[in-house]
């Protein structure tokens, strides 16, 4: 995937800062609402226009004068049970039962249509500027390490709708990162992109890991879940530090 030309800021639900949601040595940086009260709290991420999606038209049963099946996306014949095992698959995956419950904080941004997190996707990819590549192509003690001692002229993504955007496409086992020449470890930049779309306040847990990737649809295993879960809290923490 190529990536835009020009970066792009365009900060999403609660993120660190009010200006450039990409950096911190940009107008808004980390500052007033950075990873502080109106940052890393756990409000502001309601989960209103989360819906399901609409009604799938059942097909004609085969065979000469069987019935419509009726049910949401129902198959064939299926009659009346194809109305409720439909409306069960309609379900957004967030929805649905099987994800650990667990305080996600802001997080939860997680829940966004697929839509919203595609658009964040696009924008986080739009303002990989050169300043900011340079801190993904480091290894995670690297980042570990100027996330602590560098964190008021360092240029990250910092929206915790747009790394969460960048996980989603992580958790294949690719980041689109690669295209941009970035060789860092995938399960590193997996850990530095949930750590710093996490609250300042909420320890991250394998939990944590199993419910956000179970929402955006790429369930990781407990032994995947743990090892993402350490690695983040890793970079949870160095963002703490740095942040003061």
């Amino acid at each position: 995937m190529t990536s835009p030309a020009l970066a792009q800021d365009h900060t999403e639900e609660g993120g660190h800062g009010g200006g450039q949601g990409s950096g911190k040595g940009g107008s808004g940086g980390h500052e007033d609402g950075g990873h502080e009260d109106g940052g890393h709290d756990d409000g502001g991420h309601d989960d209103g226009g989360h819906e399901s999606g609409g009604k799938g038209q059942g097909g004609s049963g085969s065979g000469g004068g069987q019935g419509q099946g009726a049910g949401e996306g129902s198959g064939a014949g299926n009659g009346g049970q194809g109305s409720q095992g439909g409306q069960s698959q309609s379900r957004p995956v967030w929805a649905q039962e099987g994800i650990p419950e667990v305080e996600l904080g802001r997080l939860n941004v997680a829940r966004s249509p697929a839509q919203v997190i595609d658009r964040a996707y696009a924008e986080a990819v739009g303002a990989m500027t050169p300043e900011v590549t340079a801190f993904y192509a480091l290894t995670l003690d690297q980042m570990e390490t100027v996330l602590r001692e560098d964190w008021d002229t360092l240029q990250i993504i910092d929206s915790p709708l747009q790394n969460l955007a960048l996980l989603r496409d992580g958790l294949d086992g690719t980041s689109i990162l690669v295209s941009s020449g970035i060789n860092t470890d995938n399960d590193a930049l997996l850990a530095v992109f949930l750590g710093t779309a996490s609250d300042k306040g909420l320890p991250i847990t394998r939990e944590t890991a199993l419910a956000v990737s179970t929402i955006l649809g790429q369930p990781l295993s407990e032994g995947a879940a743990q090892a993402l879960a350490e690695d983040a809290e890793r970079i949870r923490l160095a963002i703490v530090a740095g942040h003061g």
